[in-house]
């Protein structure tokens, strides 16, 4: 880990502990700046950097990129927000229930809410009426950007926002667990308006974790989410593991919620050893990966990674192998892409053609790069691959 990666997670600690970061020590600021671009948490690094006293404390021109992005921040959040009441509004005037997670539900948590900042806001709707809403929301200065049978994805002020029927799940078992988003079991209720209970969302977010994991990397923001809803709620820990283990993630959580403790100082007592080579790979993946893990790779790696961990083979083969795989895609993917063939099945094979189409001449140069990496980035797919293995992630 380098000496900036080092500091910016002493600013994140210190943020999520109230406290005051310790003095820098040769550091970098423009390398500083460009971790906390890939982790999405340069505003809350800015925050904890004003708090250094004066002699310590990053000259006005090293530190003027972090204030330009805490300034861009704070204006996202009123955008949110914005957004957030309008789908709110829509929702309850639409008898629809619904209830908002990660981002939009625990940024309250946060010591300053507004600097706790996502690519987009999800929000989960008991409905099979997802048209009906998306035509109220662009009613309301909405633009839609695409939608399946379960999910639509609006844009409102340069802000994106996901409304789904079904919870991110990473096994057979977590999906029956969020089968029904509105179990009195999982949450609580207010009207239309459901909130997740602490317990239960904190399992959705090692879930959603894991399934970042095993699409490229997860980032130090989907960390701090564990951190603050374990600070600010009255969660049973012994309770979450017990139920992660009937759910087949046991391993993963404890190996999750090890990696808060170490990295943001988060008030457990879990401790789950892992060997040097697996922790190793955990901060490379980390750290270096960003949020999305695009940090070390992209969907050429991904892919491969994904190949190699269902095939168990790391070898040329398994880059060939990925290569016809991303071509060669299933019926459900093309129905949630293509509504055309979702309403006309006999249109399937028009809906692979045209995907074929796109593949080649719109994304011809993207995926050739994808490609380029299914060859290239053999070592960090290997390492990723062993990682879900080491995770229990298939």
């Amino acid at each position: 880990m380098t000496n900036e990666q080092k500091f910016f997670l002493e600013l994140i600690k210190s943020h999520l502990n109230n406290a005051v970061p310790p003095a820098p020590n040769n550091i970098n600021y423009s390398e500083l700046f460009k971790v906390c671009e890939i982790q999405n948490m340069t505003a809350i690094a800015a925050v904890e950097l004003k708090k250094l006293s004066d002699d310590v404390r990053p000259s006005k021109e090293d530190f003027s990129p972090f204030n330009q992005v805490l300034g861009l921040t704070l204006q996202s959040y009123e955008y949110k927000e914005n957004g957030i009441k309008l789908v709110e509004k829509t929702l309850n005037e639409l008898m629809i229930k619904h209830t908002f997670i990660k981002g939009a539900a625990l940024r309250p948590l946060f010591p300053v809410p507004e600097l706790r900042t996502s690519g987009d806001t999800d929000v989960i709707v008991d409905s099979d009426r997802l048209e009906e809403i998306s035509t109220h929301l662009k009613n309301e200065g909405f633009e839609e950007i695409h939608s399946t049978d379960i999910e639509v994805d609006m844009r409102y002020l340069g802000e994106e926002y996901e409304i789904k029927t079904v919870y991110d799940s990473i096994n057979d078992k977590t999906k029956a667990y969020f089968a029904n988003p509105f179990n009195e079991n999982l949450t609580d209720a207010n009207g239309c308006n459901y909130t997740l209970k602490p317990l239960c969302h904190l399992i959705y977010l090692t879930c959603h974790i894991l399934k970042h994991f095993k699409s490229g990397g997860a980032g130090v923001r989907q960390f701090a989410d564990i951190d603050v809803i374990i600070r600010n709620a009255d969660i049973d820990l012994s309770e979450y593991l017990s139920t992660c283990k009937s759910l087949g993630i046991e391993k993963s959580a404890n190996i999750i919620l090890s990696v808060t403790k170490k990295y943001l100082g988060t008030p457990i007592d879990t401790e789950y050893r892992i060997d040097e080579e697996t922790a190793a790979t955990l901060e490379n993946v980390i750290m270096n990966g960003g949020v999305f893990g695009y940090g070390i790779g992209n969907i050429g790696t991904t892919r491969l990674m994904r190949t190699m961990n269902k095939s168990g083979d790391n070898t040329g083969f398994a880059s060939v192998k990925a290569v016809f795989g991303l071509f060669a895609v299933d019926k459900d993917y093309l129905y949630s892409r293509y509504k055309y063939a979702r309403k006309h099945h006999i249109l399937l094979p028009v809906a692979y053609f045209s995907r074929l189409f796109d593949a080649v001449f719109k994304r011809g140069k993207r995926n050739a790069k994808h490609i380029k990496s299914m060859f290239t980035d053999r070592k960090i797919a290997s390492q990723l691959s062993e990682l879900l293995n080491e995770l229990d992630i298939k």
